[in-house]
């Protein structure tokens, strides 16, 4: 998948395109350091990446974007979007009224199909024929957004307390952050028992498997983006390539090498 030549002004949004037909949607880019703080959409909203890597907050879901995967947030779902780098996406909006359609938040790879379909959408007229060939089209794509298979790289849930949250913020900020349980509890003004019980209830896991779970997360990310397995130990603060290998190996079923290759 690859933008196209043409770049599109950056600062488009689901304001700019009006729901004149169910579905609309637009090609766009964001800068180095885009953020787009919380805030909701009354239509669904379905983006994926072409180029670049975004980080997604939606509800309690943590999600990493990297070229070829996408989110489908469903309409009233609060969510925030941020990128390190440069991004270019495409993103459809959806009404409630059209159909079929994911029934709730949905991360998923984007297959080629998919793509072409989302596409060939891309070239209507804004007020396209929904009784005919392009309304066919678009009946084909929602279904197979609706259809595709959750991604299992979705990344790991939020905690609710916002004491914790602000530990998960930081980490997402940061990856290659080594501070310890302790120092971890204090930046969240608690005691380390009550820190540890605390994230394991609201998250599902332990603070130091969810750390785990985010560093592998954005290792796929940064590899699917075109990032050297070297590059990629290095910025998630790795003691050494062969611990990093080991970890994703152990994570993903197969070596970072082979991964950056699928």
């Amino acid at each position: 998948m690859s933008a196209e030549p043409s770049e599109p002004p950056i600062d488009q949004s689901s304001a700019d395109h009006p729901p004149v037909r169910p579905v609309v949607g637009f090609y766009g880019r964001q800068p180095t350091g885009y953020y787009d703080p919380p805030h909701v959409h009354d239509r669904a909203q379905f983006s994926y990446r072409l180029e670049g890597v975004a980080a997604v907050r939606a509800g309690d879901a943590s999600i990493v974007l990297p070229p070829g995967r996408g989110v489908w947030i469903p309409a009233g779902l609060r969510h925030e979007v941020s990128c390190a780098g440069p991004a270019a996406y495409n993103v459809l909006y959806v009404t409630t009224a059209a159909s079929p359609q994911p029934d709730g938040l949905r991360v998923l790879d984007i297959s080629p199909f998919l793509h072409a379909l989302v596409e060939e959408f891309l070239t209507f007229d804004g007020l396209y024929d929904e009784a005919g060939r392009e309304g066919e089209i678009v009946r084909l794509m929602l279904g197979e957004i609706t259809r595709a298979p959750p991604s299992t790289e979705a990344g790991p849930k939020l905690p609710e307390d916002v004491r914790l949250q602000r530990v998960c913020a930081a980490l997402r900020r940061d990856p290659a952050d080594g501070r310890d349980i302790d120092a971890w509890a204090t930046e969240a003004g608690m005691s380390r028992r009550t820190f540890t019980r605390n994230f394991r209830q609201e998250t599902g896991m332990s603070f130091v498997a969810w750390r785990q779970q985010l560093r592998m997360t954005q290792a796929a990310a940064l590899l699917g983006a075109g990032q050297s397995s070297t590059q990629v130990a290095q910025a998630l603060g790795f003691s050494s390539l062969s611990a990093f290998a080991t970890l994703f190996q152990r994570s993903f079923g197969l070596s970072p090498g082979r991964y950056a290759r699928r």
